[in-house]
């Protein structure tokens, strides 16, 4: 007989292909140069409702109020500065929307990037600082704590079992799951929480920063593009209340924020070399015209000097040739970095010339994205 692991394992593989295959399939949308612009941008503010959150001390200030007043903000700053990107919110009042839907937004518009903004809690009231969270395995005690305090929010909604496939968030067993899930937008994920916790830790009210922390979170599982969840301090720690309670310093963390998106969008348009921080190179006088790629490989001859590559993913292990993960491609770069082994195609001598192979590509691999190398 099957044991209660290996049912909740089944079912959620069979849910995990109903959810992301359509959206997978889903085409980018080309930029004005061919490539892939960063259109859509999902803003998701946690709790709501009759599900408040963490709560402070006093029972004056919730989690969810702080959460909202925070991505509206941020909202806000975006829709003003980037008129051509379509901001679009789970909630924009005080209304309890289920996790599941949460990430069924974000799918149904094909956003580009989703952001899930909390406030943290602890059982220590020493635990401070702010963490930003992107989809992965690590089920240390400080993560575990974290994950079942925010999917137990799925215990508010009507008949969750069937919802989620009898998930249960206090169960270990129910996250065997996560181990066997691939998140096609990692790094990309990674790329952004990085640039929100420099942020923090450069400009923002609470300057400690917990860094970034992979965890197995409902919120974000389920959605198909890059995705984060941001902890913007510890409600039940006395300094962290202190300045999450004012509006100016809640404008502040918004701004954070909006910094490290306004940069991610420069890296996904591929519109400058964050990436290096080095100026683009200038094309080459006359070039001669770039050979067509074979049906499964993008391949040029090495222009001297920086060129551009397209990343089509990274992995924890190293891939060979006909590696099924690869689907196909062959000719690629692999590169070792920061732990993640990094698949790279193509060698361009311009930007231009790699995003006119980017739509293409992210048919394959949706997390693709140009880089810039020496």
């Amino acid at each position: 007989m099957p044991s209660r692991a290996n049912i909740v394992v089944r079912r959620f593989l069979t849910l995990l292909l109903a959810v992301l295959l359509p959206a997978l399939a889903a085409a980018a949308v080309p930029g004005p140069e061919g490539g892939v612009r960063l259109r859509t941008v999902v803003i998701d503010a946690g709790h709501g409702g009759h599900d408040p959150g963490a709560i402070s001390k006093s029972s004056k200030l919730s989690e969810k109020q702080i959460n909202l007043d925070i991505a509206l903000k941020l909202g806000a700053r975006i829709e003003k500065e980037y008129p051509d990107v379509k901001v679009i919110y789970t909630r924009k009042t005080d209304r309890f929307v289920e996790l599941a839907e949460r990430g069924n937004i974000a799918n149904r518009n094909h956003a580009d990037l989703f952001i899930s903004i909390h406030v943290n809690s602890a059982k220590s009231t020493a635990a401070s600082g702010t963490e930003t969270f992107v989809m992965g395995t690590d089920k240390s005690a400080s993560n575990m704590e974290v994950c079942k305090r925010e999917n137990s929010v799925i215990l508010l909604e009507d008949d969750y079992t069937t919802t989620y496939e009898g998930f249960d968030p206090n169960n270990p067993e129910s996250y065997i799951i996560f181990n066997l899930m691939q998140n096609a937008h990692f790094e990309q994920s990674i790329s952004f929480a990085a640039l929100v916790q420099n942020q923090f830790t450069r400009n923002g009210p609470i300057k400690k920063s917990r860094g970034i922390r992979q965890a197995p979170l409902m919120v974000l599982w389920r959605t198909t593009m890059p995705s984060v969840l941001i902890e913007v301090g510890f409600l039940s720690n006395s300094s962290d209340r202190s300045i999450l309670v004012t509006e100016a310093n809640r404008q502040k963390i918004a701004n954070d924020i909006f910094r490290a998106f306004s940069t991610y969008k420069k890296q996904y348009d591929g519109d400058d070399d964050v990436a290096t921080g080095k100026p683009a190179p200038a094309p080459a006088p006359a070039p001669a015209p770039a050979p067509a790629p074979a049906k499964d490989t993008v391949k040029q001859a090495a222009p001297a000097g920086p060129h551009f590559e397209i990343q089509i993913l990274a992995a924890s292990k190293k891939l060979q040739n006909g590696s099924s993960e690869l689907k196909g491609v062959t000719g690629f770069t692999c590169r070792f970095m920061n732990g993640l082994y990094k698949y790279s195609v193509g060698n361009f001598s311009t930007k231009e010339e790699a995003a006119a192979q980017l739509p293409a590509l992210k048919k394959k691999f949706p997390g693709a994205f140009i880089i810039a190398v020496d």
